[in-house]
């Protein structure tokens, strides 16, 4: 009696998002012990498994509705939770935790407001990814396929850390306010939670021309990724912050 293979093909997308998960979770390690570069590493290198273990399923051809579903749980913990768990630990530093320890009237605003944006932002991601999932078999207009509806939740977990990123590159303490972090964390809930077309590159078209100038580019971001990483984060998250109100135009453009 012939013996059945076993095909282990689907086990490595699932291996790299569980890797993106790993790196979640450290980064919420690292912002307990107060290393906050090594925080902010985590949460970028789970964003980049994260955009690999669907390229690897779909090269493998062994796309799931379980790789789906581990994918959004690996996304919650990693760009849901771990971001404002980080800005959390960085905005409220020892220091005031300790003066708000000591005096019970320094509390509700020294930790339950900026807790409560922490909760917030995990609300707005878990919204964001079960309404994705919930719309992956239902067909959309022809003018979406340029847009992801509302921020996809590794790009909201940057924005979320926007401001440590900042304060990463210049040392300005304006970055590290509590008012500013906590705007930042507040706006990147509400843009993942929202409509709001974003930028997705899955469906469009370049040419050969900007093709090639894009790889040059590319090849430009990673010997500054390398060298002035702080900085170079710094510029693709303006970068970013730009694109959204001129993809807000352009698709309603297409709309039209």
């Amino acid at each position: 009696m012939k013996e059945k293979e076993i095909n282990i093909r689907p086990l490595f997308p699932n291996a790299v998002t569980m890797m993106a998960l790993a790196f979640g979770v450290s980064s919420i390690n690292m912002s307990l012990w107060g290393n906050w570069k090594m925080a902010v590493i985590f949460i970028m290198l789970a964003g980049f498994f994260d955009f690999m273990d669907g390229k690897v399923a779909r090269l493998l051809g062994v796309s799931s509705k379980f790789g789906a579903e581990l994918d959004s749980l690996s996304d919650f913990v990693s760009f849901g939770v771990a971001p404002g768990f980080l800005m959390y630990m960085w905005s409220m530093n020892p220091q005031m935790r300790l003066a708000a320890l000591m005096d019970v009237s320094m509390k509700p605003d020294a930790v339950g407001v900026y807790w409560a944006i922490v909760l917030f932002l995990a609300m707005c991601c878990a919204t964001r990814l079960a309404r994705f999932n919930s719309l992956l078999d239902e067909p959309q207009p022809s003018y979406w396929d340029n847009f992801f509806m509302g921020v996809p939740a590794p790009a909201g977990a940057g924005l979320a850390i926007f401001p440590l990123i900042l304060w990463l590159a210049s040392g300005n303490e304006l970055f590290h306010s509590r008012a500013f972090a906590g705007g930042f964390v507040i706006f990147s809930g509400l843009m993942m939670a929202s409509k709001i077309p974003t930028l997705c590159l899955k469906h469009l078209h370049i040419g050969k021309n900007l093709a090639s100038f894009l790889a040059i580019l590319f090849i430009f971001f990673v010997i500054g990724l390398l060298t002035f990483t702080w900085w170079t984060l710094s510029i693709l998250g303006a970068c970013y912050l730009i694109s959204i109100p001129l993809c807000i135009v352009w698709f309603l453009k297409l709309k039209k």
